[in-house]
């Protein structure tokens, strides 16, 4: 009699899950009721399980996880979107296991600006890197990574910082951090390829691969974390859906505010003009386009609050840019965790609003940066 799928994904791993090698029957039962989103197959189940198994990382230990991606299998002209469930290994999870692998000695990575010193020799396997903290200068060009191995050449890969950025809120605060992590994963991928050979983690996924304009961006587990792209290559999700779009552009046209819904209060306001106080705020109102970089009004404070984390109860508007950084980061961590639990459609939703908050930020400083500057050389 043949084995079903489920049968097939247990076992013990072949010489590569170290700690992890007991895949007994109850512990895949248990990956598949608490880590697997609904609508998995078996053959899908059962080839999350081998890789599982073959990279070694656990994903009960959040080492892994099991994302579902959208993707054409069309054309643009008849697209034939379908979801998949594939292995999806994290960068902490990669790094955890190759601190198990006997041979690991260490593993080095740093980006680098245009005005740094440094000598990159593949083929010795070794970087000499030299820069001030506290004075560097230039563009972010890329990043090096330096995997030691006991008794083998040490891994050297370098990565071109154009080739890997993304036009999303993460990769505009934090580039450094973002290009550092992907060239720590190159390595690791080419120095181990045993275990890690073909995978590749969130950041790193082209977004191009995946539906870019679709109303089901927020209803898949994975799709609203990083596997579809907004307006341009991202790894994050759309800042909002499409109706709000229309708003948002409009209301930027005016402030560049970003409200999160349309204000019809201050519309009324505007249009019934024959009050006393209306005939003073209307022509400002309508004046605001054409107002200089000193005049021009101040964006208002978002009112969205955080519904989660320790900044909870909190108004975005409150918080620093690393503290609402952190509170995306957050969110984007446990949906990824818990794609299907009961809080999930409200934690999505005050993402999306925090993401909105966080390009708004994007936006401020080139709409009053230029008054500043110009103040300055006053």
């Amino acid at each position: 009699m043949e084995a079903n799928p489920q049968q097939k994904a247990e076992g013990t791993a072949a010489g590569q899950g170290g700690q992890h090698a007991g895949w007994t029957r109850e512990r895949v039962e248990l990956v598949k009721r608490t880590i697997c989103p609904r609508g998995i197959s078996e053959d899908e189940f059962a080839l999350f399980i081998e890789q599982c198994k073959r990279s070694g990382l656990d994903p009960l230990l959040k080492e892994a996880f099991c994302v579902a991606r959208r993707q054409n299998a069309g054309n643009r002209e008849r697209p034939n979107w379908v979801t998949k469930y594939e292995f999806q290994p994290s960068e902490a999870g990669m790094l955890a296991r190759a601190e198990r692998f006997p041979d690991f000695k260490g593993i080095q990575a740093s980006a680098v600006f245009a005005e740094d010193d440094i000598v990159v020799d593949q083929g010795r396997g070794e970087v000499v890197h030299r820069f001030n903290p506290a004075k560097r200068k230039g563009a972010l060009v890329g990043a090096w990574s330096r995997v030691v191995r006991e008794d083998k050449l040490p891994v050297v890969v370098w990565l071109d910082f154009s080739g890997y950025v993304q036009q999303t809120p993460l990769w505009s605060k934090i580039p450094t951090t973002m290009i550092e992590k992907c060239a720590r994963v190159a390595a690791l991928r080419k120095a181990y390829p045993e275990a890690f050979g073909g995978l590749y983690v969130r950041e790193e996924m082209p977004a191009e691969d995946y539906e870019s304009h679709s109303d089901e961006h927020g209803s898949g587990p994975y799709e609203v974390l990083g596997s579809k792209p907004g307006p341009l290559k991202a790894s994050f999700p759309p800042l909002a859906p499409q109706e709000p779009r229309a708003s948002q552009a409009a209301a930027a046209q005016l402030d560049i505010d970003v409200p999160l819904q349309p204000k019809q209060p201050r519309e009324s306001t505007l249009e019934a003009g024959p009050a006393a106080p209306a005939p003073q705020r209307e022509p400002v109102a309508k004046a605001q386009p054409a107002a200089s970089p000193e005049t021009a009004p101040r964006p208002k404070p978002s009112a969205v609050v955080v519904a989660f984390g320790p900044h909870k109860g909190k108004t975005a508007s409150e918080l620093s840019d690393d503290e609402l950084s952190e509170s995306i980061d957050l969110a984007n961590e446990k949906l990824m965790e818990q794609p299907r639990a009961r809080w999930a459609k409200a934690m999505r939703e005050n993402l999306l609003a925090l993401e909105a908050e966080t390009e708004l930020r994007c936006r401020v400083p080139a709409s009053t940066g230029g008054g500043n500057g110009a103040a300055h050389d006053a």
